[in-house]
């Protein structure tokens, strides 16, 4: 894109775009995304980002009333998707700013997240972002494995 394309009305798609894949996390869910919708998709990426995933971190916002809680338990957010309870977080500060700026966020190990989520409760990675994928349950229980 040259620089005579990059308009205020776009200018936020251009600064994602120069901001993203923005680790070893993203390079591989843009791997994976690029297999969505092809006839016969190559599961490898798929299994790339799972590994990369798994290694990497998450930057999950904390609304007003999530984290520590008075008797020790962490409360973070959900959201519903597809009937079920997913957590948002996000794949760098970059996709997490790109949303929840505003919001206060710690930087989580996914293992150590998928780890401490209940059984049932998947991941929303990047929710509202172009790079948004579910990361169902049963995918979160192999993540903390």
């Amino acid at each position: 894109m040259s620089n005579s394309e990059a308009t205020p009305e776009n200018s936020e798609s251009v600064e994602q775009a120069a901001s993203f894949p923005a680790n070893d996390v993203e390079n591989a869910l843009q791997g994976a995304l690029a297999q969505s919708g092809a006839e016969s998709p190559d599961p490898e990426p798929v299994s790339a980002f799972i590994a990369a995933l798994r290694e990497g971190q998450v930057w999950v916002p904390l609304p007003e009333g999530s984290g520590t809680q008075d008797d020790g338990s962490v409360a973070l957010p959900t959201l519903e998707l597809e009937g079920s309870p997913f957590i948002p977080a996000f794949t760098s500060e970059e996709q997490l700013g790109l949303r929840s700026a505003e919001l206060p966020y710690t930087v989580l190990a996914a293992r150590d997240l998928a780890e401490a989520m209940p059984e049932g409760v998947g991941l929303a990675l990047n929710p509202g972002n172009p790079a948004s994928v579910p990361v169902y349950p049963a995918t979160v229980a192999n993540l903390a494995t």
